[in-house]
């Protein structure tokens, strides 16, 4: 995720985050969690919706002790007359569903999320002791590395811990256009890929609030990665198309973000995000002087990140050099013997 510098453009309803772990009141009913995560970016952002009988969470953050400590200080202290009913999950990424295996064991509550988002945190789960694969160095040297530089590239990654629960075993699916009920109100689902698989976000029509989960951030622009087991995949359309259907709500939403503080002029940040990556597709494009690969542009995009985070490097630059082929900006070839895939300026 990159940060923006438009802040200045939009309407925040706070100047600053509230301390981790502080309930604080959005709107009746609708309370605010910040959450320390240990990643370069720091936070996330959870919702506490108010059932009456109980209690509705969504996104739920990462299995550290610190969040263990936040969690369990909330449910003995200011929620302890009232149960954890729901946990509903915008996302399967590790910051929003890896303490879900503690609080349904815990609770017993109900889960809900869209099905590709429970099958991708079930994938994670299963590959949390990989790291990168042989699988990924294929699709590296298919688009352009050496086997010295993917073998380089693979050697540099250091084993991590997966700071994730087992996900949920039982869960309610939900899809784009369900209407559910959390806090006294009702939220439309509305799901879109790009920078997950179903990405699900949640619109109270009545009271004008968007959950926008990471689709919508107020500081930072989401990540876009071509995943590795879907080379071919456009996620940087997905993303893009997806922006067309938050337009259709009002300007003065309340958006309520994953990361970042809570804001209004939806329409002012969502043309802002259109910008942002119009200019980075722009950027990319200018580098594709003659026919070049993939691999060749993260090296020379992201020369640092490529051994740091290759996934995230890597998977960047293949995700705009896709989306410029998609839209005639640049040609996309594979050779019929070796696979090899290559750009070139039309």
């Amino acid at each position: 995720m990159q940060t923006d510098n438009f802040d200045e453009d939009l309407k925040f309803t706070v100047q600053r985050p509230p301390a981790y772990g502080e309930l604080t009141d959005v709107l009746p009913g609708l309370y605010w969690v910040r959450l320390p995560v240990p990643l370069r970016l720091n936070h996330v952002n959870c919702w506490l919706l108010d059932n009456g009988p109980g209690w509705t969470l969504i996104d739920c953050g990462m299995n550290t002790d610190d969040i263990f400590e936040i969690w369990d200080k909330l449910w003995r202290g200011l929620l302890r007359s009232r149960p954890l009913q729901n946990l509903t999950l915008t996302h399967a990424h590790i910051d929003h569903i890896g303490f879900a295996g503690q609080l349904v064991k815990e609770s017993n509550c109900a889960v809900r999320l869209p099905f590709a988002e429970w099958l991708n945190g079930w994938m994670m789960w299963h590959e949390r002791e990989e790291g990168l694969t042989d699988q990924f160095a294929s699709v590296m040297k298919r688009n352009g590395a050496s086997d010295e530089e993917a073998a380089a590239i693979m050697a540099a990654q250091r084993p991590s811990k997966y700071l994730g629960l087992r996900p949920p075993r039982e869960f309610t699916r939900i899809k784009d256009g369900d209407v559910v009920t959390m806090g006294g109100r009702e939220w439309r689902v509305i799901t879109a890929g790009g920078h997950s698989p179903e990405h699900a976000s949640f619109y109270c029509d009545k009271d004008k609030i968007l959950i926008a989960g990471d689709q919508v951030l107020s500081h930072i622009t989401p990540s876009v990665i071509v995943p590795s087991a879907q080379p071919d995949a456009n996620p940087m359309k997905d993303y893009l198309d997806s922006l067309a259907r938050f337009e259709e709500l009002p300007p003065d939403t309340l958006v309520l973000p994953s990361h970042g503080l809570p804001f209004r002029a939806l329409h002012t940040r969502l043309r802002q995000l259109r910008e942002h990556h119009q200019a980075r597709l722009d950027d990319m494009a200018s580098f594709v002087t003659e026919r070049t690969s993939a691999f060749a542009i993260a090296q020379e995009v992201f020369p640092r990140v490529l051994h740091e985070n290759p996934r995230q490097a890597f998977g960047e630059a293949l995700a705009h050099l896709n989306m410029l082929a998609s839209t005639g900006r640049l040609t996309r070839d594979v050779d019929a013997t070796t696979g090899a895939v290559t750009f070139a300026p039309v």
